[in-house]
């Protein structure tokens, strides 16, 4: 028989907190766990059914687009007297809280929303910060800020979902115990977004597309990277594919280094000159990042000019919240694993005859 709905009119007996940057059905689903509910159910009891769900468009590779629960007015503010949290603290703490689109009145929208692929970058967050704040194992996905995908205390990397052939990668984290190079670059990340504020990103993120390009054409006395990706890979899989799961991550220090010559010093900045002819920026970089090959112009775009166009403005105290700057371009993002060698690990002889019972 199924189940009745419960009412949920009156406060919630137990106190969920939202993570910072956080999902809305994530923090949803753990508010229903904690009263042994199915999200389902606990929307059920709230009257908040009208959810219109959008299929979501699995890739064979690439990363996977987790689902987010998009709330209209009426929801959430149901959601909100449930809880006991004000809804200007739930929007502070869930970056996608207020962004369905409501038409008409609010005090007039029947509680309801949409179920569809989430808009921005989604990662697991820290297990060992999220057994620390809530006492549950469960994965907790996050919007998390590049500037935040490093959790020094715990010295993990968040990556973002992966699938392969429909099943998703296993690896959700990067381990960077033996890696202190990317620790310290994300302590500089942290003052360079502290003080330039959103220059910073996209200092970063303009950096982040050239060292991605000079990873990917790297010659082959190039030793430090693939090095670095089986320093991650330690007890985790083989090199290569970690080169492409955590290809931020091994790059990482040198486009922190780049982006604050950028950001510093926008004399630097590229202009154009004649085919062959060196650039005193080449020298300049290939003396910061430590690699005498990129004096080379060849390892340089020949579009180089589109890469370093800008030049910032003045630092700022700006702490608020931006939406994730996503680093590197859609056409790393699709690299097919399989190309690398990788195949999804093989079902093992007890898992074979727990599915032929």
């Amino acid at each position: 028989m199924p189940r009745t709905l419960p009412d949920l009119t009156n406060r919630a007996l137990r106190r969920v907190r939202p993570m910072a940057f956080e999902t809305n059905a994530s923090f949803v689903e753990r508010l229903a766990r904690a009263h042994h509910l199915t999200t389902s159910e606990l929307l059920g009891g709230l009257r908040i059914q009208r959810l219109k769900v959008y299929p979501v468009r699995e890739h064979a590779y690439g990363p996977h687009t987790p689902t987010e629960l998009y709330l209209n007015a009426g929801a959430r503010a149901r959601i909100s007297q449930y809880t006991g949290i004000p809804d200007a603290h739930l929007a502070h703490a869930l970056p996608c809280w207020k962004d369905h689109r409501d038409r008409g009145s609010t005090t007039e929208t029947m509680p309801g929303g949409a179920i569809r692929p989430s808009s921005l970058p989604v990662v697991i967050g820290c297990p060992h910060c999220t057994v620390a704040r809530t006492g549950q194992t469960q994965p907790i996905p996050r919007y998390l800020p590049h500037q935040q995908l490093v959790c020094t205390r715990h010295r993990t990397w968040a990556l973002g979902p992966h699938t392969l052939n429909g099943v998703p990668v296993p690896q959700v984290h990067a381990l960077l115990h033996k890696t202190p190079e990317i620790v310290r670059a994300h302590h500089t990340h942290l003052r360079l977004t502290r003080r330039w504020g959103p220059d910073a990103d996209n200092a970063v993120a303009q950096a982040a597309r050239l060292t991605e390009h000079w990873r990917r054409h790297a010659p082959r006395s190039e030793r430090i990277w693939p090095d670095r990706a089986r320093h991650i890979a330690s007890g985790s899989g083989d090199g290569p594919m970690w080169e492409t799961l955590a290809r931020e991550a091994i790059a990482y220090p040198e486009t922190i280094a780049l982006a604050g010559l950028l950001i510093r010093r926008p004399s630097t900045r590229y202009h154009r000159t004649l085919p062959g002819q060196p650039h005193p920026l080449h020298t300049t970089i290939a003396r910061l990042l430590h690699r005498r090959w990129l004096q080379n112009p060849a390892h340089y775009p020949q579009d180089l000019s589109r890469y370093i166009q800008y030049a910032p403005r003045h630092p700022t105290n700006d702490t608020a919240y931006r939406h994730p700057t996503k680093p590197t371009s859609r056409e790393a993002d699709t690299i097919e694993l399989t190309q690398l060698g990788y195949r999804p690990p093989r079902p093992t002889a007890k898992a074979h005859g727990a599915q032929r019972r």
